[in-house]
């Protein structure tokens, strides 16, 4: 975020506001009384209200509002369905800062895959705390190419990346919006996070890995997939000892079934269920 935006009075001309916007060439300000946010006045306001009017009288009094804890790809959704430029965030009603769209899409790009074009972990992370904060069970699919390295060393790192391109390309056509949610975890490591029933996800593993085997790979070079999978779901009592777990412990039971069907040579293992801690 910018922090120590400049901001302005309610009490001031609009004929200010529109001089402050038009010199630092911003969008709108934020306006603050007594070191508390009371509303924001945007270009928009100041093109239908008559220059002499007072600030208070052509802003917006409710404004759109994030935390500083607020993740990316929650203030990329806030902002999103509001059709706004411009997020201010606040905390116990005190001005921090404010977040623009063009400065969120540039964070939230350093954490986009740039060789496929597919979310990074950090958002598998995200959406699935999400989606249990929600209140729906959740499975996570992690799904792990073979001997991909060998790959690397015969053929070469441009053919693995045109390989991981087309993996991300396969997996993405796959996938259900709405439904399922895909990055690139690391490495030639894949992961869903989806609200499918576990057994509904277990058949989504199948089908993916058969997009694989089916697919035409670069210089006729086979390439196959083991898959991991694990559901949580929320539980009701906080702290049970040794009940429960987080998500980042689901994500690992299911990287640990994907290594375990690599090791015995089968396709997909199934982990389980877990109880997942109360989440917010």
């Amino acid at each position: 975020m910018h922090k120590n935006p400049v901001t302005i009075d309610p009490f001031e001309s609009v004929g200010r506001a529109a001089a402050l916007m038009n010199q630092l060439k911003i969008g709108g300000l934020p306006v603050v009384e007594g070191g508390r946010l009371v509303g924001i006045i945007t270009s928009r306001d100041v093109r239908y209200s008559h220059p002499n009017r007072l600030v208070a009288d052509a802003m917006s009094r409710n404004v759109v509002t994030v935390s500083p804890e607020c993740s990316f790809w929650e203030a990329k959704e806030t902002m999103e369905s509001h059709g706004i430029e411009r997020l201010v965030v606040v905390r116990d009603g005190r001005l921090l800062g404010v977040i623009t769209k063009s400065r969120l899409y540039a964070e939230i790009g350093k954490h986009v895959d740039a060789l496929t074009g597919l979310n990074r972990a950090e958002f598998l992370q995200h959406k699935a705390a999400e989606l249990l904060q929600s209140g729906q069970e959740i499975t996570v699919i992690f799904l792990d190419l073979d001997n991909f390295g060998a790959i690397d060393k015969e053929f070469g790192h441009v053919i693995g990346d045109e390989i991981l391109q087309q993996v991300g390309k396969i997996l993405k056509g796959v996938i259900a919006e709405g439904l399922d949610y895909l990055c690139r975890y690391a490495g030639d490591e894949f992961a869903v996070v989806t609200v499918r029933p576990l057994e509904e996800a277990k058949q989504l593993s199948w089908q993916m890995i058969k997009a694989l085997a089916d697919a035409r790979w670069p210089q006729g070079i086979k390439v196959t997939a083991s898959a991991g999978v694990a559901g949580g779901r929320r539980s009701r009592v906080r702290g049970e000892p040794n009940g429960t777990h987080n998500v980042r412990d689901l994500i690992n039971l299911a990287s640990l079934a994907s290594t375990k069907a690599k090791r015995e040579k089968r396709p997909v293992v199934v982990a389980g269920w877990v109880e997942l801690e109360e989440v917010g």
